[in-house]
């Protein structure tokens, strides 16, 4: 049953998918996906669920027909099982046994270290340390993060441990290694003010935080190169020896040297280089959380994250350049960056982010009750849940193998005393697990490789479920690129899901529940809708596997996809009434990108929870919940849990209040991953149940500002300076849902908007400049057209927040045919790629332009003839985000030399291009950056424009002029590389960057 939203009419937009963020996507009915003259109804879809009349309620007979058992994979050699199931703890971040004793120390992220006894049944743990609370060092801090704890090897003589973290008072203080001492009664407490401070970094979103003894008796400490995403190695310490950050430590912290409360041994690798600090051990790391040292050969393991790609596992001997950020993983990224002084060394394994998108080390394994992991390094992913090992190196080859597959948040491993392999689960029940051999036989040949093998439906022609399997819908359906979902449950025998009431608690599910999502392309009246794809998740072992079975292109058969993923080009249709096709790419998703938004941390099933089910009844029908109960799929606490649970509304029910439908839609669409516990970059939360104020919107991100003015996450009352709005609106780099979807959902993007504009707001953030509103205002009109909606037009292109305001209106289907194709056309012509990437969703696929990407052939350029004014609009604008720096034309405002002069410096054009592409070949002594870390542990990028014995006068990457006393500086980092980013071209065709070159080589004077 589909139920129209209105009768406004609306310009279809196409598909693309990009990185970072999450779906935002809901079912509504197709839109006109490539041509803009076509007008269409916008309807929202539903399933094809039918409610049963009062009276003809009946319970499910049993489902004895399936054939979902096991997987189509080899099994697991191992499994996860609780080892201490009654104990449970608050976001643990590392576990370690105390030497000689059969008791464990748990940190906890916020700053609480516990301990506990080692038996399976014990029921309690006891804090050893609060560090908020001021006991270790009579200081109180508003907020702890513990990276890592770990004992002293001497542990029972001494009574002492390492703890690594993170404190804020007032603002951001430096990552910390601290020496605790306890005392000695038998639940270990702190002995107050014991501790003293070892060694300390600038904090920044890449602390590292991880610390080992290794055989040697020294303590190994991880750190991080102190930045966020993007972009890449910001303050270019990967390669940089001369400060601490992104790399592995070594240290006696068993005896004292040159004032400091540690000694740097004698045979660390850099100790007589020049300039480097001898601290470091190895370096070229991005975030390396966690690693282990081998027992036995004394090498470290290390778990890199990765930047946007590759997940890396290296083995890192003395002096190890791992190669970050020349290299992510195997992979070539900022070739400009000088390398160290040793050779880099590429991983010993890469997951690419297919197969993993958080890697955690990690423990050597060396004990006796898992043999055949004798020598392995066994990690794991924190996204995705899966478990692997490796091992090899000197003269062996490596080896890697895949463990095990859960459901767990993994931020840690230990080894206990007897052999024991420990896993420690962050949130999705914060308990401490065992991994241990499964001794599972191998099905997976008897895995269903056809939907109709599975013993999900009688028929595939009509869709007709087996007996026992219960049809249901959801109240907001998430955006899947204008398909609509068939939905159903399938519970082996008689058994019943009891779902909680609270969002933040986990449902209960019967071993063998499958849920299944058919997805159907709706079609013009003259061609029958077609099949996609069907989605099934299935919960075995306590685990939730995702599969997908793409259908063929009779629309027969559908046939089980890889762990990769696969594409299929679709025909849609160009209007409801036409005959005419056209194509696009559908993309089945990979079995990590699939848990990426299914994560443990959204409690992996996303759409059968009681808000979702709790759909209103229509007259003589039942309530979806009560027909759910009396058919035997919810338990009676379920009903119960409902009653004070949150209610979200139908976002095309325009008798609703605007904000329950904009904040269901966002609920639906992008809380799996943005919320409290999500996995997010960019942390803001959408989830329906929390107040406006506690969403965490009210700021801009680090993904970039795409030329908007002082943006927001959400400004209350400005949509076209809300970031969401500009995000979920856009194809190309930046555009949410990251995964998932390939064409803007234009209902999604006018009520979003909508909701935005509605929200109350300050004077600062009010609306656009008044021209641009007076150029919508004349635009929208029902009597527009001619060279007055022209001129709107081009107005509102000039400017990021203008054309989005432009784009919202077209989503919305406010424009005439003929306004909107024109503002598709100039649109698309923009130099301005944070402006064309709004318009590139309203032209076919095959029509975007090819952009030049990252790895750029001078030749494609230099072959082409440029235009000398067409360049200087791109120069002038925010695609090539020269104006940002460089001055052309009396601008003051600037980190780079006048690209004028530059013009005049070089002979040839290929000359001028190699600076460009390769910005850090030859830096100016005046525009050599620096980065300045201060005494309150915070690090500032830019330029030094003065100094004196007292003081330095700092510009900013902000453009922000500093005056900063030296007492108040406690370094200053020369940077080997350009302030300028490499990539600056990639976004530009081959013809846009030949005429920005054009423009600039007309300053040369001969």
């Amino acid at each position: 049953m589909r139920t129209g939203l209105s009768n406004r009419t609306h310009h279809g937009t196409p598909d693309n998918s990009v990185q970072h963020g999450i779906a935002m996507k809901f079912c509504r009915r197709f839109l006109s996906l490539w041509i803009v003259t076509f007008l269409l109804p916008a309807t929202w879809p539903m399933s094809a669920v039918v409610a049963l009349e009062p009276g003809k309620l009946a319970t499910r007979p049993p489902w004895t027909t399936s054939r979902v058992h096991g997987s189509p994979y080899p099994p697991a050699p191992y499994r996860v099982v609780s080892a201490f199931p009654q104990l449970q703890f608050k976001s643990p971040t590392s576990l370690v046994q105390l030497p000689g004793e059969d008791r464990m120390l748990v940190a906890e992220l916020a700053g609480r270290i516990l301990s506990f006894e080692k038996r399976a049944d014990v029921d309690r743990s006891s804090l050893v340390v609060d560090l908020t609370s001021g006991t270790a060092r009579q200081r109180e801090f508003s907020e702890v993060m513990i990276f890592g704890v770990t004992p002293d090897p001497d542990f029972a003589q001494n009574r002492q441990i390492y703890v690594c973290y993170n404190t804020f008072q007032d603002v951001q203080q430096p990552v910390r290694v601290s020496r605790l001492t306890l005392d000695g009664g038998p639940e270990l407490q702190i002995v107050p003010g014991s501790e003293e401070v070892i060694i300390s970094w600038p904090a920044g979103p890449h602390s590292g935080g991880c610390l080992q003894f290794g055989p040697d008796g020294y303590l190994y400490i991880s750190t991080g190169d102190g930045w966020g995403p993007n972009p890449p190695d910001h303050l270019n310490t990967g390669q940089d020896l001369s400060d601490l950050m992104g790399a592995i430590l070594r240290i006696d912290v068993h005896a004292i040297s040159g004032g400091r409360p540690y000694r740097t041994p004698t045979d660390n690798p850099f100790i007589s280089l020049p300039g480097a600090r001898p601290e470091i051990w190895a370096y070229g790391l991005r975030n390396p959380w966690k690693f282990a040292a081998d027992s036995d050969s004394g090498d470290l393991w290390v778990a890199d994250n990765g930047w946007e790609s590759w997940e890396s596992i290296h083995r890192v001997v003395s002096g190890s350049n791992c190669g970050w950020p020349i290299m992510e993983g195997r992979a070539k990224l900022r070739s400009e960056v000088q390398p160290g002084p040793t050779p880099i060394i590429p991983p010993v394994k890469d997951h690419s982010h297919t197969e993993a998108n958080s890697v955690i080390g990690g423990v050597v394994y060396r004990g006796a009750k898992l043999p055949d992991l004798n020598g392995y390094f066994v990690y794991g992913d924190y996204i995705i849940g899966k478990i692997w090992a490796v091992r090899g190196g000197a003269d062996q080859p490596y080896a890697q193998q895949t463990l095990v597959d859960t459901d767990l948040r993994i931020t840690a491993f230990a080894e206990g005393s007897e052999g024991e392999l420990y896993v420690v689960d962050y949130d999705l029940t914060g308990q401490i697990y065992e991994l241990l051999p499964s001794n599972q036989q191998d099905t997976s040949q008897d895995f269903p490789r056809k939907l109709s093998e599975t013993g999900l439906f009688e028929s595939l022609q009509d869709m007709q479920p087996q007996a026992g399997i219960v049809g249901y819908d959801v109240q907001v359906s998430r955006w899947t690129d204008g398909s609509t979902a068939q939905r159903w449950v399938a519970i082996p025998g008689a058994q019943r899901i009891t779902l909680p009431g609270d969002l933040s608690q986990q449902a209960v599910y019967p071993e063998g529940t499958v849920f299944v999502k058919n997805l159907i392309l709706p079609q013009g009246r003259q061609q029958r809708a077609s099949h996609l794809e069907t989605q099934i998740l299935h919960y075995e072992g306590g685990t939730w596997r995702p599969y997908s079975y793409l259908w063929d292109a009779t629309g027969e058969e559908a046939h089980l996809v890889g762990v990769a993923g696969a594409e299929r080009t679709i025909q849609t249709s160009l209007s409801e009434e036409s005959s005419g096709i056209s194509e696009r790419t559908w993309r089945v998703n990979s079995h990590t990108e699939c848990r990426l938004c299914h994560n443990p941390g959204s409690h992996v099933v996303l759409g059968f929870t009681l808000p979702q089910l709790n759909r209103s009844p229509e007259k003589g029908r039942t309530n979806q919940l009560a027909l759910l109960k009396s058919q035997g799929v919810l338990s009676q606490d379920s009903i119960l849990a409902h009653d004070t649970g949150l209610q979200l509304v139908r976002p095309d029910d325009q008798s609703q209040d605007l904000e329950d439908r904009a904040r269901s839609y966002l609920h639906a669409n992008c809380s799996m991953c943005h919320h409290p516990r999500g996995n997010a970059i960019v942390n803001f939360y959408l989830r329906r149940d929390l107040p406006f104020s506690e969403l965490n919107t009210s700021k801009g991100t680090i993904v970039g500002e795409f030329g908007i003015h002082d943006p927001w996450v959400v400004i209350p009352g400005n949509p076209y300076r809300s970031l969401l709005v500009y995000r979920m609106s856009k194809l190309g780099y930046a555009r949410m849902p990251y995964i998932g979807s390939r064409v803007v959902d234009s209902d999604g993007v006018a009520l979003v908007a909508d909701w935005v504009r509605s929200l109350e707001h300050r004077d600062s953030t009010a609306d656009p400049d008044s021209h641009r509103l007076q150029a919508l205002r004349l635009l929208t009109r029902p009597s527009a057209g001619g060279e007055q909606s022209a001129a709107a037009i081009d107005t509102l292109l000039s400017s990021t927040e203008g054309a989005l305001a432009l784009v919202v209106e077209m989503h919305r289907g406010a424009l005439k045919a003929e306004e909107h194709q024109r503002a598709v056309e100039l649109g698309n012509q923009s130099v301005n790629g944070d402006i064309r990437g709004l318009f590139e969703a309203f032209i076919p696929e095959a029509e975007r332009q090819k952009r030049l990407g990252p790895n750029i052939d001078p030749a494609d350029i230099l072959q082409l003839e440029g235009d000398d004014e067409r360049g200087k609009l791109i120069f002038f604008s925010d695609a090539a985000r020269c104006r940002n720096c460089h001055p052309a034309g009396g601008q003051k405002d600037s980190l780079g030399p006048d690209l004028r002069e530059i013009g005049k410096k070089v002979r040839h054009k290929s000359e001028l291009l190699d600076h460009i592409l390769k910005p850090s070949f030859k830096i100016e002594d005046k525009y050599v950056s620096y980065a300045i870390v201060t005494d309150a542990g915070k690090i500032l990028s830019g330029l030094i424009l003065e100094r004196t014995e007292s003081e330095l006068v700092f510009k900013t990457i902000e453009k922000k002029v500093l005056r900063l006393s030296l007492d108040e500086i406690d370094e200053i980092n020369v940077q080997k590389t350009s302030l300028m980013p490499e990539f600056l071209l990639r976004d530009l065709t081959p013809q846009e960057a030949a005429d920005l070159l054009s423009y600039l080589w007309s300053f040369r004077t001969d």
